[in-house]
């Protein structure tokens, strides 16, 4: 995992547990037709948070991301 050895370690229990927590809450969200959302972790809860919640300024979209958004939608 990159991040992981980029900070100097291994993943945690608790990195593995929350990456297949939130993993598995993408997916139910997913089925549920939510779009336009992230999910985190906050005070122990997984909440979501619409994008425009989440960015504090627009950047421009690199346009190779708008084939993986069509993939993905």
């Amino acid at each position: 995992m990159l991040g992981h050895t980029q900070r100097g370690g291994s993943p945690t229990c608790r990195d593995r547990v929350l990456a297949s927590t939130l993993g598995m809450e993408a997916v139910k969200a997913l089925l549920l037709g939510k779009r336009g959302i992230m999910l985190g972790e906050i005070h122990d809860k997984i909440v979501e948070t619409p994008f425009g919640n989440a960015i504090k300024e627009h950047q421009p979209i690199n346009p190779k991301f708008f084939g993986m958004v069509d993939l993905l939608s």
